[in-house]
C-alpha cells in the first residue's frame, strides 16, 4: 500500500512539473474549455414545478399527465378580492373589468373563471341556454339584487367563487396545461382520440408559469382600491413566488460565499497570490459545472439551487491545502517551481481522494427515486472532480507564470496556533480513554434526539411568516377551506356509464359529503362533480323549481339533459368528462398543509369513495396525490443515499489508510457529526424535508475531507517517529491551520444560508455549518485518542519534542 501511495505521488508530481513548465498551454487549454462550456450557460433553465420531483418514468407522474391531457391543468391562480362592504355595485364592477382584464393580457390562458362569467343554466321550452351572471357589471340596485339572488340559487358559486360571508370574491385562471411548440401545425399530434402528440406539445413550464403571474400582478395593480384588498394564492403562485425567493437568495449567497473566502485566505496566507490564485481557480471551475449542467439539460431546481454556494466552498479547500505546503516549502527553500512540484506531489493523493470521498457522498443521489435529488446526484459529483482538476492544472500554472514573493522565516519559537495544536495534541493523546467516553456520551445524547426527528414537506412553510403569498394562503384556507386540489378519476369502464342514475346519485352524495370529512384538521372547501351540472340542467328544464335541483332516475333523461348540455355552446363539460362518459371527475378543494397529514387524508379519501362507488375504478391525482408521493420518495431516497455513502467512503477511508480496523474506527468520527446534526434536529423539531434531508450524505462526503488530510499526514509522520503524540503534533502542525481555514470556509459558506430569504436554506445552512464544526472537533480530539488506542499508550511519549514545522502563515 505505501508503494502505492509513492507511485501516485510521484504521479502527481510529474504532473505538476509538466504543468509548470507548459504554464502559457495550460492556461490557454483551461480559459478555452472553461470558455466553451460558459457559452452554454444561456441554455439554463429553472423548474420549481412539483412534477420535477418525479422521473419521467414515474407512474405518478405518469397519472397526473394523463390526468391534465384529458380534463387540462387541475391547479389554478387563485386572486381573492376582499371587500370591506361586501358586493356592492362598485365592487361588482371592479370585479367585471377585472375579469376582462385578466382575459386581455394573461399568456397561455385557458379560462378565467368568476362572477362575472359564472355559469347560468336557464331553459326556453325545450331549449337549453347556458349564459353568464353578469354580461355587464349591475347598473342599478334592482340589477345587483338580482345578481345576489341568483347567487343564493346556485351552491356550487359558495366556497369557490364566493365566501360564505359574501366578502370575498375568487377569480380563478386557469392556464393551459398542455402548450403548443412554436411553429408546428395547431392541428399536428393528434390521433383519432385527440390525445396531444408530445412531439409537437409541452406541458406548461416553469418560466411560462412566471410570465402568468408576472402578468396577473401587474393587472392587478391597475386595480387597487382602498376599499379592497387583494389576496393571491394557489400553488402555481406559490411556485413563482419561490423561484423568486431562490433566485433572491442565489444573488446574495454567490457574492457573500466569495467574500468569506477572501476573508479566511486572506487570513491564513496574509498574501495576494493566496487569495487570487484560488479564487480564479474555484470561480472558472464553478462556471464550468454550470455550463456542464446546461449541455446535460439539468434545469435549477429545489435541490440544485445550493450547488453554486457548494461548489465555491468545496472547491477552495482543494486549493488551501496544496497552497498551505508550497508556501511554506517556499519559505523554507526558495524554489518556487521546486516548491509548487513537492507541495502537489505531497497533498495531491489526499486532495484526490477528499475530492472523490465528497463526490461519492454527492452520487449516492443518484439513485434517488426523487428527480431532482438524482439530478443534483449527477452534476455536483461533476462539479467536485472539476473543481480538483483546475486545482491541479490551473493553480501550478498560475504560480510559474505569475510572481509570488518569498515570507521571511517566522522567528518565533511557539507562535499561539502552535502553543493550541500542542495542547490539542496532548489532551487527545495523553487521555484517550476520557476522550472516548466523552464523544460516545455525547454520541449516545445525540442518538436520543435522532429518534424523534420526523418526515414532512409542507412547503408553504420555506417562506417568512410576513411573505404576502404565505398570508393570504393561510388566510383563504381559513375562510373558504382551501387553495390545493386533489382530483378523483371515476372510471365506470364503459361508454356512457357517467349516465348511470345510480352512479351519478352515489357521486352526489360523495361530493356532499366530502366537506365533512376531517382528518388531522384537514377538511375539504368544496367538491364539484358532474352531478352539479345534470342538477342544473334539470331544475332549467323543469321550469327553474327549486325542488327540480336533482339528479334524474333515468338513464335517458340524464342523457338528454347532458346532451343538451353539451348542445348549448358551454364547454364546461370538458373540464369534467370525456367525450364519451366512461370517466369523470370529482375535484376537491382542500387547505395547503402537510404532505404526512395529507396522505392520511388521501387514504381516507379513496377508502370512503371505493366504498361509495363499488365497481368502479377510482384513481386519485393532482398536487395533494404529488405531495404524499413526494415523501415516499424522500424516505426511500434517503435510505438509499445514506447506505451507499457510508459503504462506500468507509472502504476508500480503509483504502486510503491500509488498514481494514483504523480505517473503520475512523469512520466513527465521521459518522458522529451527522448524528449530532440529527440530534440537533430532533430536539429543534426539525423535520426531515426535501432541504434537510440531504444533510446526511453531503455532511458525510464533507466531513471525512480532514480525516482524510489528517490520517494521510499522521501516517507519513508516524512511519518516520513510530510515535502517536509526535506524529499527531507535526500533523497538527503541518495540516492543522489548513484543516481550520478550510473547515471555517466550509461552515461560514454554509452559515450564510442562515441569511436567506427561503426557510428551507436557513435550515440546510445551519445544520451543514453545524456538522462541519463538530467534524472538525472531532478530527482534533477523537480521531487522535482513536489513534492512541489503536496503536498503543506506550507509544505516546512523555515531554513533548520540538515541533518540526515552521509557522505556514
Amino acid at each position: 500500500m505505501k508503494n502505492i501511495h509513492k507511485e501516485i505521488e510521484s504521479g502527481f508530481s510529474q504532473v505538476t512539473r509538466w504543468v509548470y513548465d507548459h504554464k502559457f498551454l495550460t492556461v490557454i487549454a483551461v480559459l478555452l474549455v472553461t470558455a466553451i462550456l460558459l457559452s452554454q450557460t444561456s441554455k439554463l433553465t429553472i423548474d420549481l414545478r412539483d412534477e420535477s420531483f418525479f422521473h419521467a418514468d414515474d407512474p405518478t407522474l405518469i397519472a397526473y399527465n394523463q390526468f391534465r391531457d384529458t380534463f387540462g391543468q387541475d391547479d389554478t391562480f387563485i386572486i381573492a378580492l376582499q371587500s370591506r362592504h361586501g358586493l356592492t355595485r362598485e365592487f361588482m364592477d371592479l370585479l367585471f373589468r377585472f375579469h376582462q382584464a385578466l382575459e386581455a393580457s394573461v399568456p397561455y390562458l385557458d379560462e378565467v373563471t368568476s362572477l362575472a362569467n359564472a355559469r347560468i343554466v336557464s331553459a326556453d321550452g325545450d331549449t337549453l341556454m347556458v349564459s353568464r351572471l353578469m354580461d355587464e357589471p349591475p347598473a342599478s340596485d334592482d340589477a345587483l339584487d338580482h345578481i345576489l339572488t341568483l347567487i343564493e340559487r346556485y351552491p356550487l358559486y359558495e366556497n369557490l367563487l364566493v365566501s360564505k360571508d359574501r366578502r370575498i370574491a375568487f377569480v380563478l385562471v386557469k392556464a393551459r396545461a398542455v402548450i403548443e411548440i412554436s411553429g408546428q401545425d395547431a392541428m399536428a399530434g393528434f390521433d383519432e382520440s385527440m390525445a396531444p402528440d408530445r412531439a409537437a406539445t409541452t406541458y406548461l413550464s416553469n418560466d411560462q408559469n412566471m410570465e402568468i403571474n408576472q402578468a396577473i400582478h401587474k393587472v392587478a395593480a391597475g386595480f387597487r382600491h382602498p376599499d379592497i384588498v387583494f389576496h393571491f394564492c394557489g400553488t402555481p403562485a406559490f411556485v413563482a413566488e419561490i423561484q423568486k425567493g431562490i433566485l433572491k437568495d442565489l444573488s446574495v449567497m454567490v457574492p457573500l460565499s466569495f467574500a468569506i473566502i477572501i476573508l479566511f485566505l486572506a487570513i491564513l496566507f496574509r498574501r495576494v497570490s493566496g487569495v487570487v490564485y484560488p479564487i480564479i481557480t474555484v470561480g472558472l471551475s464553478l462556471l464550468s459545472s454550470l455550463g456542464i449542467m446546461a449541455l446535460a439539460g439539468i434545469p435549477v431546481t429545489n435541490a440544485i439551487q445550493i450547488l453554486p454556494t457548494f461548489l465555491i466552498v468545496v472547491g477552495i479547500g482543494d486549493s488551501v491545502h496544496i497552497l498551505a505546503i508550497f508556501y511554506r516549502n517556499y519559505r523554507t527553500r526558495g524554489d518556487k517551481r521546486r516548491a509548487i512540484i513537492d507541495a502537489v506531489g505531497f497533498s495531491g493523493l489526499p486532495v484526490l481522494m477528499t475530492s472523490v470521498t465528497t463526490s461519492l457522498g454527492l452520487l449516492s443521489f443518484a439513485w434517488a427515486d426523487v428527480a431532482i435529488i438524482a439530478q443534483l446526484g449527477y452534476i455536483a459529483p461533476v462539479g467536485v472532480m472539476l473543481a480538483f482538476v483546475y486545482t491541479i492544472l490551473l493553480l501550478p500554472a498560475l504560480i510559474a507564470l505569475l510572481p509570488v514573493k518569498p515570507h521571511k522565516q517566522n522567528q518565533r519559537s511557539h507562535p499561539l496556533p502552535d502553543r493550541i495544536f500542542d495542547a490539542i495534541a496532548r489532551t487527545a493523546t495523553y487521555h484517550p480513554i476520557l476522550i472516548t467516553v466523552i464523544s460516545g456520551c455525547i454520541i449516545a445524547g445525540a442518538a436520543y434526539g435522532a429518534f424523534n426527528v420526523k418526515f414532512s414537506h409542507n412547503s408553504l412553510t420555506w417562506l417568512p411568516a410576513s411573505t404576502a403569498i404565505r398570508q393570504s394562503t393561510e388566510f383563504i384556507d381559513r375562510v373558504n377551506g382551501g387553495t390545493i386540489m386533489l382530483d378523483v378519476i371515476i372510471d365506470s369502464g364503459r361508454t356512457n356509464g357517467m349516465q348511470n342514475p345510480d352512479l351519478l346519485h352515489r357521486i352526489e352524495k360523495a361530493t356532499q359529503f366530502i366537506p365533512s370529512i376531517n382528518i388531522h384538521g384537514i377538511r375539504a372547501g368544496k367538491a364539484t362533480s358532474l352531478a352539479d351540472v345534470v342538477k342544473e340542467t334539470n331544475r332549467a328544464l323543469n321550469e327553474d323549481r327549486d325542488d327540480a335541483y336533482i339528479v334524474p332516475d333515468t338513464h335517458a333523461l340524464i342523457a338528454q339533459e347532458l346532451l343538451l348540455f353539451e348542445s348549448s355552446g358551454s364547454d364546461d363539460l370538458e373540464e369534467i368528462t370525456d367525450s364519451q362518459y366512461q370517466k369523470s371527475r370529482v375535484s376537491i378543494l382542500a387547505p395547503f398543509s402537510d404532505a404526512i397529514i395529507y396522505k392520511d387524508y388521501v387514504d381516507a379519501m379513496e377508502r370512503y369513495l371505493r366504498e361509495q362507488l363499488p365497481g368502479q375504478k377510482i384513481t386519485l391525482t393532482g398536487h395533494m396525490v404529488i405531495f404524499v408521493q413526494m415523501i415516499k420518495r424522500f424516505i426511500t431516497s434517503m435510505a438509499k443515499s445514506y447506505i451507499i455513502a457510508l459503504v462506500v467512503v468507509t472502504l476508500l477511508m480503509i483504502l486510503l489508510i491500509g488498514r481494514v480496523g483504523i480505517g473503520l474506527m475512523s469512520m466513527s468520527a465521521n459518522i458522529a457529526p451527522v448524528v449530532c446534526i440529527f440530534g440537533i434536529m430532533g430536539f429543534a423539531d426539525i423535520p426531515l424535508d426535501m432541504a434537510t434531508i440531504l444533510i446526511g450524505s453531503i455532511v458525510l462526503g464533507l466531513v471525512v475531507d480532514d480525516t482524510i488530510h489528517f490520517l494521510h499526514h499522521f501516517r507519513k509522520a508516524y512511519d518516520e517517529t513510530g510515535n502517536v503524540y509526535a506524529a499527531v503534533r507535526d500533523t497538527l502542525h503541518t495540516t492543522g491551520r489548513a484543516m481550520v481555514i478550510t473547515s471555517l470556509v466550509l461552515s461560514g459558506g454554509f452559515f450564510i444560508y442562515t441569511a436567506s430569504f427561503l426557510m428551507s436554506n436557513i435550515r440546510f445552512g445551519w445544520l451543514a455549518g453545524c456538522a462541519v464544526l463538530f467534524a472538525l472537533v472531532a478530527d482534533f480530539f477523537m480521531v487522535p485518542a482513536l489513534l492512541t488506542l489503536a496503536y498503543g499508550k506506550q507509544s505516546v511519549e512523555d515531554t513533548a519534542p520540538e515541533s518540526t514545522a515552521s509557522d505556514i502563515a
